[in-house]
């Protein structure tokens, strides 16, 4: 049988590890934080489309001006609203249902209680 021996740290030795560690979980949970912030923020304005509309309504100000020619607007009005359109397709809870024929692009609904 091996003999076991047991020893007892030094004070010091196990001073210098706690602080340490407590102070590089604090910055790596607080680094965390901050991203987990930065990407929410990005998704959110991601899918935010009032900038855009506020480009067109730019656009449309400059076009009255002369600021832009008609092409110009149209150039710009084109690239705005596909944007806005792939916003709204990429929504939650959206989507679009196409044919030759017909194209039907999101649907609202509302529920009325008619027994009041």
């Amino acid at each position: 049988m091996a003999a076991l021996q047991l020893r007892e740290h030094p004070p010091q030795a196990r001073a210098g590890i706690g602080p340490l560690f407590i102070l590089d979980s604090l910055l790596i949970g607080s680094l965390r934080f901050v991203l987990d912030k930065i990407v929410a923020a990005a998704e959110a304005e991601s899918q935010d489309d009032s900038s855009l509309r506020e480009q067109l309504l730019e656009a449309q100000m400059r076009l009255e001006l002369g600021e832009i020619t008609d092409q110009e607007f149209a150039a710009i009005e084109g690239d705005v609203l596909a944007r806005i359109r792939e916003i709204k397709a990429a929504a939650p809870g959206a989507f679009t249902l196409s044919s030759p024929d017909v194209r039907i692009t999101g649907v609202e609904a509302e529920v009325v209680d008619e027994l009041k």
